[in-house]
């Protein structure tokens, strides 16, 4: 009876034993198959030509904890960590322009090794404008200089789109840049130079409708005059026609009292004209207006034009330094028509301070939400203001104080932008013609006047020294000028390119002209 028990134990010993080495050699098993996992690298999507600083996102995952990853490109490693999420950006002016290696390598603690493979085209983008073409009226040129020592590199003549969209070779050393759009007019007596400074190697402008999108405008086809009506004035009298400005209307005049309304029917809801008299002083007598939301045929009487009441009349006071001014009233409907200048022109006004005084009138009318004004005033001592309000127009004279020793300006206070003006004069007796060239830059205290150190390409100098301006020569007259401009929403566009603003989307806005010593 022993030896049974013992036979029948031995026996379960046997197979327990033989389960138990299976379930160790199975672990073992299991354990050599983790060590020799390699690494696992996830890389996110890359272009198969990148043009402009890129970045690309890596996660490597392994069973270790500690990892080494190593990036190379063309064979030279280029970046090295121990994170398991990481970013790299491609910067393609850190590299030969062409076919391109890229090889991301993940080695664990145990030596289990990983690599990735990518192969794309690098080029070094310089630049890429975002509208314009030569036609039968002006020559456009572009032309990129480095900020620091003005020298041109490249420049082109914009026949189509192609030319738009400048790349660099890769003898370029990375600097700030300085864009210039040369117009030059075939047949007319207006040339420009519009250069803006401080740019980034790789900047791409945007265009109208990726702005719009920006700002939330929509645009599309306002300019479409698709629906007309007759509107005829009668006993309208002699002095004057009315006034008819709006955004997306305007208007032609058939004859001394007949007026066809042109319009966009799907954002006009209702037109405005007014009448203003000669004594540019008595708005009771002297200023009708006909506001309206029927865009059908109709005629009316100039006597039955709305007049104003003394309630509906507003004063300001210009600076005692003022010599001439000008004056405009816009009216927008609300705040969304405000933000994308859905304007009316309601009033304007002009004239000289000697024979019409300081005291500026104008009317406040309540068919439109907000009203802008608008005031250009010009100091004895040559500086230029203007401001443009939303609200209330407070005719201050601004706290700039600017500084000239030689060719470096410095301003007392900060601002948003800085621009140098320079209209060179035509040395061609009886020639009309003239040469305006701008110059923006961020808004630093201190500036130099860029216009001598700024190489012209040789194609425009010779087109404006044929037209008498003498560009190549230092023998050259012109008006040098200085503008600061403050916005009330300094909005950050890519690049830090300043743009003419889309609609009112700057708010109000200061600016301040000051004349340079020439």
């Amino acid at each position: 009876m022993k030896l049974k028990s013992f036979k029948i134990f031995t026996v379960i010993l046997l197979i327990l034993c033989f389960f138990s080495c299976e379930e160790k050699e199975d672990t073992a098993k299991t354990i050599e198959e983790i060590e020799a996992t390699a690494p696992i690298i996830s890389v996110s999507e890359i272009a198969e030509t990148i043009e402009v600083l890129t970045t690309i996102d890596i996660s490597v995952s392994d069973n270790t904890e500690n990892v080494n990853t190593t990036i190379s490109i063309n064979g030279n490693n280029v970046f090295t960590t121990t994170q398991n999420q990481f970013s790299y950006d491609i910067d393609p002016f850190e590299f030969p322009n062409g076919a391109t290696n890229l090889v991301i390598t993940a080695i664990d603690e145990d030596g289990n090794e990983t690599s990735k493979i990518f192969q794309f085209s690098l080029l070094k983008l310089l630049y890429k404008h975002d509208y314009g073409m030569s036609n039968e009226l002006f020559d456009f040129y572009i032309a990129i200089n480095k900020m620091e020592s003005g020298e041109l590199i490249t420049s082109r003549k914009i026949i189509n789109n192609v030319d738009l969209v400048f790349y660099a070779d890769d003898d370029f050393e990375k600097e700030n840049l300085v864009i210039t759009e040369y117009w030059l007019g075939k047949n007319s007596s207006f040339h420009a130079g519009n250069s803006q400074a401080g740019l980034k190697p790789g900047t791409v402008r945007l265009t109208s409708d990726e702005r719009n999108n920006i700002v939330g405008l929509a645009h599309d086809g306002l300019f479409i005059k698709d629906e007309e009506f007759t509107l005829i004035i009668e006993e309208q009298p002699d002095y004057h026609y009315a006034t008819v400005a709006a955004f997306d209307y305007s208007s032609n005049i058939l004859n001394e009292n007949t007026y066809k309304i042109l319009y966009n029917s799907e954002i006009s809801t209702d037109v405005f004209l007014y009448y203003r008299g000669n004594s540019h002083i008595n708005l009771l007598e002297d200023y009708r207006y006909f506001y309206n939301n029927d865009f059908s045929n109709q005629t009316i009487n100039f006597n039955n034009l709305n007049s104003l009441t003394e309630e509906m009349i507003v004063s300001f006071s210009l600076p005692d330094e003022t010599v001439n001014y000008s004056f405009s009233l816009f009216g927008y409907s609300n705040l969304k028509s405000y933000q994308e200048n859905f304007l009316r022109l309601l009033y304007g006004d002009a004239g000289n301070t000697s024979t019409l005084g300081f005291i500026i009138n104008y009317p406040y009318l309540n068919e439109y939400e907000i009203l802008k004004k608008t005031v250009k005033f010009e100091l004895d001592d040559g500086r230029i203001v203007i401001l443009e309000r939303k609200n209330n127009l407070n005719v201050e004279i601004p706290n700039w104080v600017i500084h000239q020793t030689d060719n470096v300006v410095s301003v007392n206070e900060s601002y948003d932008h800085l621009t140098f003006w320079l209209k060179l004069e035509n040395v061609n007796d009886g020639n009309s013609d003239f040469f305006t060239r701008s110059y923006i830059t961020s808004n630093n205290y201190e500036a130099i006047i860029p216009f001598e150190d700024i190489e012209m390409p040789i194609d425009v100098v010779e087109f404006l020294d044929n037209k008498g301006f003498n560009v190549s020569s230092d023998q050259k007259s012109g008006v040098l000028s200085l503008e600061l401009t403050s916005y009330e929403n300094n909005l950050n566009y890519k690049d830090n390119i300043k743009y003419f603003p889309l609609g009112n989307e700057y708010g109000d806005i200061t600016t301040m002209t000051f004349p340079l010593n020439n």
